[in-house]
């Protein structure tokens, strides 16, 4: 989003306009379900229930740190030296986050299909200090951009806010690597750890066929399977093209153009479908949710099977190891 210079003024419109649609739905959604987070822990203790609420706050800093690069595509950087390499620093590092919560709710979800028992040993205190290792692994890999990012002025007296201070070596390097360690090495674990819920969660339901917590928990676990599955999805679809054509960018192989543009909105897309996916539609949230909506004659989320989500509650107590996603 460096600069309009070139687009049609129809297209520079049609941006604009889609990028502030994206950007009401992410900070509303994200919101929502933070909110949600807070009103669920106050019920329950849940681990998940962290995470998700760090995916969200990821999200939203993500969402409102891309007005930066908004405002210097329809015009020019703002702000300055310093805001430049703090925005920079700060929305690489948010995407190194959210990335990386992902894999830590596959995990999550892996040792409690694999290994029930263990969920009951992960507390609040213990999912807090993996996420706030999760932000300081973020902010040393994003590190390098405080040094690479600077102001620059063209000869029209447009500020914009670019890495030159990298280089081609340094730049093609660093990308490279990120590229590599925080988008395949996660996409290619996260498919692994899918795969492996999936068939575990087969081999279970088919050795117990009559016992009918089993069969609920079984139950319980594909659908939160089912979750991280459509967010591994999203995270390919919206990702992808902006992982590609930002390599192919560095090692010259194209000018970016309209297609850098659109893998742009892409990834900010990306934080409107989290909330759908995880929060929204995510079965405790969406029942806890449909309760506060109930209050004032609204209900968004319809019930599908009231005597299925009766039965469910009261089987939380004999399934500690599902959390939100789960319940």
């Amino acid at each position: 989003m460096a600069t309009s210079d070139g687009f049609p003024i129809a297209l520079i419109a049609t941006f604009t306009c889609v990028y502030f649609l994206i950007f009401m739905l992410s900070i509303v959604g994200n919101s929502f379900v933070l909110w949600l987070c807070y009103k669920l822990k106050r019920q329950r203790e849940s681990s998940l229930t962290c995470c998700i609420a760090n995916l969200a706050i990821a999200d939203v800093a993500f969402t409102v740190l891309s007005m930066f690069d908004s405002v210097t595509f329809l015009w020019t950087w703002v702000g300055g030296e310093i805001s430049c390499k703090l925005q920079s620093f700060s929305i690489e590092a948010c995407y190194s986050t959210s990335i990386l919560t992902l894999v830590l709710i596959s995990f999550e979800r892996l040792k409690a299909v694999v290994d029930p028992l263990s969920v009951r040993l992960i507390t609040r205190e213990n999912m807090l200090r993996k996420l706030i290792a999760v932000w300081s692994v973020s902010a040393v890999v994003a590190s390098p951009l405080l040094y690479a990012y600077q102001t620059q002025t063209d000869d029209t007296g447009t500020v914009s806010c670019t890495n030159i201070m990298f280089g081609d070596i340094a730049r093609q390097i660093y990308y490279t690597i990120h590229a590599f360690y925080f988008f395949l090495v996660p996409l290619v674990y996260m498919i692994v750890v899918q795969k492996r819920v999936f068939l575990s969660l087969r081999s279970s339901v088919a050795s117990n066929t009559s016992n009918t917590i089993a069969s609920m928990r079984y139950k319980r676990h594909y659908k939160v399977a089912k979750v991280l599955a459509a967010l591994t999805t999203a995270f390919v679809t919206c990702w992808s093209p902006f992982m590609v054509t930002r390599t192919m960018m560095y090692f010259h192989l194209t000018n970016g153009g309209y297609v850098w543009r659109a893998s742009q909105l892409l990834i900010l897309l990306n934080t409107v479908l989290d909330p759908i996916l995880y929060g929204v539609y995510g079965e405790a949230m969406r029942r806890y949710a449909r309760s506060l909506f109930k209050k004032t004659g609204w209900t968004p989320f319809p019930r599908v099977d009231p005597l299925r989500d009766r039965q469910e509650t009261m089987q939380v107590k004999d399934s500690q190891s599902m959390e939100v996603l789960a319940a």
